[in-house]
């Protein structure tokens, strides 16, 4: 059985994944804001954000943010000088915080709906 890490996640999804994003903003044919963002999106918060209401209470999560923060920079092309909190605002992304919170709140009203799930009762009873 195949596990995915948080240093798979972060090594190999998100941090290598920058790479290809720096190229993309270089280049004349896709330096587009809509593309930029279009592609960190399916890139980079999607490989991000997988099995995010699993991991998302984990103690590791900052070191994919740190990542998805740089992200945000290329998108939105502004230096390390920007204060964290403008980079949603100037990327038009949601926050990794406020994504991972979105993910789990739709997994509950999911396992909500479905009586018949075995985890209904876990996540019901839950104090």
């Amino acid at each position: 059985m195949y596990r995915v890490s948080f240093h798979y996640l972060y090594e190999s999804l998100v941090k290598k994944r920058n790479n290809l994003l720096i190229k993309l903003a270089g280049s004349t044919w896709g330096a587009s804001a809509n593309t930029l963002q279009s592609s960190a999106l399916a890139l980079y918060y999607s490989a991000a954000e997988y099995c995010t209401p699993v991991w998302s209470r984990s103690a590791h999560t900052s070191q994919v943010d740190v990542q998805l923060n740089s992200t945000m920079r290329l998108v939105s092309g502004t230096l390390r000088s920007t204060p964290l909190p403008w980079l949603p605002v100037l990327s038009n992304i949601e926050p990794p915080a406020l994504r991972r919170k979105a993910a789990t709140d739709k997994l509950v009203e999911k396992i909500v709906k479905h009586d018949s799930w075995p985890i209904q009762p876990d996540i019901l009873s839950y104090n």
